[in-house]
């Protein structure tokens, strides 16, 4: 069952409360915010129409690929010294090769991008790129040979730590570098569905995105594909 975009905006003024009281409960332990469909940042500019779909899990938001994307108003990695990322999302087949769906930080200065490559048979792999603010302190996590399905639901991690940086599909390791992750990505947005340039749109839809303060271990990771899945 698809939903009017205009859910989206209806429930930014709530998200905000939401998040702050997320943050404020895990802040004795690990520090972790988490969006999702029901909450998420207030909208700084949303582009096109994306739509809300129903899941056994509840409601994810769909990316037709051409034009649908959000802007928010939130840099959840700011202050982190160490951080995983993690998103639950759905690829769509017969989409462009290059995706970028988020875009956390400044425009083209420091930041954290979440991006697959769709090929012609259907599959894709994962990029997951780091830039910390100096063209020696960036790179890409990519391995074309690692290649997943369309058309399921997957967990991307990104693990940026002092040691160094790692993504995972599904908790499986996909890449790693030791470049020290510092926390210099405290200023711009988080754009989603689209990279902050507005190119490379994403066809698909994302379930969850949860940031964790320090670097958690595979079996700690979300699960959610496996139900989504089922």
């Amino acid at each position: 069952m698809l939903y009017n975009y205009h859910y989206m905006k209806l429930k930014s003024i709530a998200a905000l409360f939401a998040l702050g009281i997320i943050a404020s409960h895990s802040a004795q332990a690990q520090k972790q915010i988490t969006w999702s469909a029901d909450y998420f940042p207030q909208i700084i500019e949303l582009c096109g129409y994306p739509q809300i779909i129903e899941t056994a899990l509840g409601p994810a938001v769909e990316f037709d690929g051409v034009a649908d994307g959000a802007f928010l108003d939130s840099v959840p990695v700011k202050g982190m010294e160490e951080v995983t990322v993690e998103m639950i999302f759905k690829p769509y087949s017969n989409a462009a090769f290059e995706q970028r769906f988020m875009h956390m930080g400044a425009y083209s200065g420091a930041r954290i991008m979440f991006e697959s490559r769709v090929k012609e048979d259907n599959t894709w792999y994962f990029d997951a790129f780091v830039h910390l603010g100096e063209k020696a302190k960036s790179k890409a996590l990519i391995d074309e040979n690692l290649t997943h399905p369309c058309d399921k639901w997957y967990n991307l991690t990104l693990v940026a730590g002092k040691e160094g940086i790692s993504s995972y599909v599904n908790g499986v390791l996909q890449q790693s570098y030791p470049l020290p992750y510092e926390p210099v990505i405290n200023e711009g947005a988080t754009s989603i569905g689209v990279r902050q340039n507005k190119v490379c749109w994403f066809k698909g839809a994302i379930f969850k995105v949860r940031v964790t303060e320090g670097c958690l271990k595979p079996e700690q990771f979300l699960k959610d594909q496996e139900v989504l899945n089922r």
